[in-house]
């Protein structure tokens, strides 16, 4: 089949060699799930479609906005009661020492 070839497969890897100013593919690659090196026109029954999944970056931006804007609110919302509860604190101590000096 045409569709098999080790190319398109998950498991390739593909081999280069250093050029001047650029990387070159060779037509030779390393088959992780053999753990040899193949042919990118080979063919094997250990075959697994490569995802080229399109990947939406202003929806991963987003996200991870989203994430950081959490986590913001719950660092405020950490130091209002660390806040609060020194001003108690700090009001307690005044009184204390308020009726103390009566």
């Amino acid at each position: 089949m045409a569709d098999t070839k080790c190319f398109r497969c998950e498991y390739y890897k593909a081999y280069y060699t250093k050029g001047r100013t650029n990387f070159n593919r060779l037509d030779n690659g390393l088959c992780t799930k053999k753990n040899e090196t193949v042919d990118k026109h080979g063919e094997c029954e250990k075959f697994r479609l490569k995802y080229w999944g399109r990947v939406n970056r202003k929806q991963l931006a987003l996200d991870a906005l989203i994430e950081n804007i959490n986590l913001f609110a719950e660092i405020k919302q950490i130091l209002e009661e660390d806040d609060e509860e020194s001003l108690e604190e700090l009001l307690l101590e005044f009184t204390r020492r308020k009726k103390k000096g009566m």
